[in-house]
């Protein structure tokens, strides 16, 4: 056998024992799953609900239809309950025809009463997975299950999930990191976790029309944090506004719009902030816990409803001032009710202590959730307007009726 025969001889050979994925899973043989969700159910058991995309109805499938899809809902939703999650991925993987892959999942879903039972033992299943997907984002569903959730449909995203995802974008939080943030938090010594909400429904309503309202409600909308303890056991909520500042002082925000009123013109002004700092400086004084918090920031005016000509750079002060004092004054608020009503240390001061001050962390450590509730927390914001848009003074104005 000449050279090249040889050659020709080993290539088929080596493409003899290649080719074929025996071992392996074909796309058609799984089910991708892109959201989760946990629920409580009867005598003790746990409910798990998957949220399931369905080939054939996505762009390209059969079917005609605007983009590509086929008529009806591009997904569906199968649940089972078990002992624990396994046990319930097992019993739910007997009413699907195709394996269960979980490789795309973007979103955690629980419901508000499995949240306020407690997750530490569901958790479990997610700490000790090596597929574990960290960039996947934890929602509490506030006044609903999980399941509903899942079931609800939304106007502008063919698959729900991807919904919420855009919306708490939208909110300048950091996303893709929520589960890694909240194992942290969870084992961390001091802080608690805080997990964002969504409740069912683009409109807010009273108890009384919600009850009125029929399961097929379309939409969700993103509501404040929820607070857990260190038992991971929800015990409660903060809105949206008062989210934002826990997210300030936390420091993960990366853009925000700040309204203020300012007293001495009897108007009102509006600031988008795109560089967002944070600073925790922990100081004992007696048997006194001292936390000072930093908040800083730099941004463009973008609504002006006052009679200042922002082109004077006096009044650029007064509105910084102003601007200083609506933040540091909703901030501090923000911080006591936490203090008071709940007593968990959502903000992270317990890492910046340790960080900052070791032997003071160890001083308090043990007795952190009191040290907490009694600790003397100020805030120091310090905010910088860095343009003020194409026009000094509001364009409504007569020439007489602006300040210089």
């Amino acid at each position: 056998m000449n050279k090249k025969r040889r050659v020709y001889f080993g290539l088929i050979l080596s493409l003899f024992f290649t080719t074929g994925c025996w071992d392996s899973t074909e796309v058609n043989d799984i089910a991708i799953e892109l959201a989760w969700g946990i629920d409580k159910a009867p005598n003790n058991k746990v409910k798990i609900s998957a949220q399931v995309v369905i080939p054939s109805k996505i762009s390209g499938g059969q079917g005609g239809g605007t983009g590509g899809l086929s008529k009806g809902k591009p997904y569906f939703v199968v649940s089972s309950d078990g002992m624990n999650t396994l046990d319930a991925i097992q019993r739910m993987q007997t009413k699907l025809s195709r394996l269960v892959f979980r490789g795309h999942r973007r979103v955690i879903v629980i419901g508000e009463s499995m949240a306020r039972q407690g997750i530490k033992d569901v958790f479990d299943t997610y700490t000790r997975d090596p597929n574990l997907k960290l960039r996947t984002d934890i929602f509490i569903v506030r006044g609903a299950s999980a399941k509903e959730f899942l079931k609800t449909s939304y106007p502008l995203e063919n698959i729900p999930s991807q919904g919420v995802l855009g919306e708490y974008n939208q909110m300048g939080t950091l996303t893709e990191i929520g589960l890694l943030n909240f194992l942290l938090s969870a084992t961390s010594e001091g802080s608690c976790p805080a997990v964002p909400s969504v409740t069912i429904g683009m409109n807010s309503a009273s108890q009384d029309e919600r009850k009125q309202k029929n399961s097929n409600e379309e939409g969700f909308r993103i509501s404040g944090p929820a607070l857990f303890n260190k038992d991971l056991k929800l015990v409660g909520f903060l809105n949206v506004d008062e989210g934002r500042s826990m997210r300030w002082v936390a420091g993960v925000l990366n853009k925000l719009t700040v309204s203020a009123k300012i007293p001495q013109e009897e108007g009102n002004v509006s600031i988008d902030i795109y560089k967002i700092g944070n600073k925790i400086q922990p100081d004992i004084q007696g048997d006194k816990l001292k936390i000072l918090v930093t908040l800083t920031g730099q941004g463009a005016i973008r609504e002006n409803n006052t009679s200042l000509d922002l082109t004077q750079m006096n009044n650029i002060i007064l509105l910084q001032k102003a601007l200083d004092k609506h933040v540091e004054e909703t901030v501090l608020q923000t911080i006591t009710k936490v203090q008071q009503k709940y007593g968990t240390d959502v903000f992270g001061f317990s890492d910046a202590i340790r960080r900052e001050n070791l032997p003071l962390w160890k001083s308090v450590k043990n007795d952190w959730e009191a040290k907490f509730r009694e600790a003397e927390i100020s805030v120091n914001a310090d905010l910088t307007v860095r343009q003020i848009g194409v026009t000094g003074p509001s364009l409504q104005l007569n020439p007489n009726e602006i300040k210089k």
